[in-house]
């Protein structure tokens, strides 16, 4: 029997989904201890950002996390994704014409199929710079401009320039390629290796923001640069339906026109930004990368105290604590103070499977003294 090869790349796209989602539900051991860690941190922040959720769901949204951030990359190879995406366009620009009157930047997180509104703009014939984290740049450079650039129309002269947000040059690049008619793409989530100074705070290119009843640290560098550059910025923000189809959503662009105080626009311009984009995630928690990441998005110099416990029923705290192995070591790590406690091998397994009648009794004391076991 004949099968067209459209059809063909369907159905093994749904069988790569199907493998890929059987692997997540059923993990091996060495996998779940792999991933114990970005666990542990994960759980912190859900604990911390969506108190609301129960820790009973915890594993279901990670999965489903883990799942949505692997589509994010697999789907950048198969063009059909992208031909079937929705395009909602609230902006005022015409994106189908890559000749627009003032510079451009276009402001996105990573949610949802975020890496296609890149390839939608590059096949209506924009010239991109794309400022990307320097992990990311040295791991994923090489694979974008090879392996998805040649898969994506080129039309009216587009083309992808990829510049490394730690190389000092990169602003001058940019500046020139502003000046050359590119538009500027940026991840505003995307530098998870957030610089402190000694003292564990932000330094003054930071800015606190609220963020899910939270006070958050993120950068305003694009929001100066837009300032300099008289650009407006354009909000794009994705997310996928029940039947995985994506839906790309540019927003209404933000201008200095907006505000009656110039002078406030680097600032307010990034506030707008993430109201707009937490709004999005309230509808679509599970497909964001960042919920491993965001501890690094805010001090954590807090100290919880511990309650005294007179009904001792010997468990772990699975509320207050987690469990972790990382490089051969092993840990309790405190999901609300973010401190991690090494610990031998020994414990480890008994607080694992709960055998708390094994523990020596002066240390089980001081475990419950920390509400380790409760």
């Amino acid at each position: 029997m004949f099968i067209n090869p459209l059809e063909e790349k369907k159905m093994n796209l749904q069988s790569e989904k199907q493998k890929f989602k059987k692997k997540l539900r059923n993990p091996k051991k060495e996998d779940v201890e792999k991933m114990s860690y970005q666990y542990s941190l994960f759980k912190a922040n859900l604990k911390k950002f969506l108190p609301e959720i129960p820790k009973e769901e915890y594993k279901a949204f990670f999965i489903d996390m883990l799942y949505h951030k692997w589509l994010s990359g697999f789907e950048q190879y198969d063009i059909e994704s992208l031909r079937n995406s929705i395009i909602i366009n609230e902006s005022s620009y015409i994106l189908e014409n890559s000749n627009q009157p003032k510079p451009l930047i276009f402001a996105t997180f990573h949610i949802g199929s975020y890496r296609l509104f890149n390839s939608y703009l590059f096949e209506n014939g924009f010239k991109m710079v794309l400022i990307i984290d320097e992990n990311v740049y040295l791991t994923q450079q090489a694979d974008i401009l090879n392996n998805v650039k040649p898969l994506l129309k080129n039309n009216n002269g587009a083309d992808f320039v990829i510049l490394n947000v730690k190389d000092r040059t990169s602003i001058f690049k940019l500046k020139k390629l502003i000046s050359e008619g590119y538009v500027m793409s940026v991840y505003l989530d995307g530098n998870t290796g957030l610089n402190r100074s000694l003292s564990n705070k932000f330094d003054k290119s930071f800015i606190p923001i609220n963020f899910f009843n939270n006070t958050v640290y993120v950068k305003n560098g694009i929001g100066k640069l837009a300032f300099l550059l008289g650009a407006d910025i354009i909000p794009v923000l994705s997310h996928r339906n029940e039947n995985e189809q994506s839906s790309i959503v540019f927003h209404k662009e933000i201008t200095l026109s907006d505000f009656e105080n110039k002078k406030e626009f680097p600032i307010k311009s990034i506030e707008d930004i993430y109201q707009i984009f937490e709004k999005k995630l309230n509808l679509y928690k599970t497909q964001w990368d960042n919920w491993i990441f965001i501890h690094s998005w805010f001090n954590r110099d807090f100290k919880t105290p511990y309650f005294v416990n007179n009904n001792v029923v010997n468990q772990f705290n699975t509320d207050r604590y987690s469990l972790f192995i990382l490089k051969e070591s092993y840990y309790i790590f405190d999901l609300s103070d973010y401190i991690s406690y090494p610990i031998n091998i020994d414990l480890y397994r008994k607080l694992e499977n709960n055998r708390i009648s094994e523990i020596e009794n002066s240390l089980k004391l001081e475990l419950i003294e920390k509400n380790i076991i409760i």
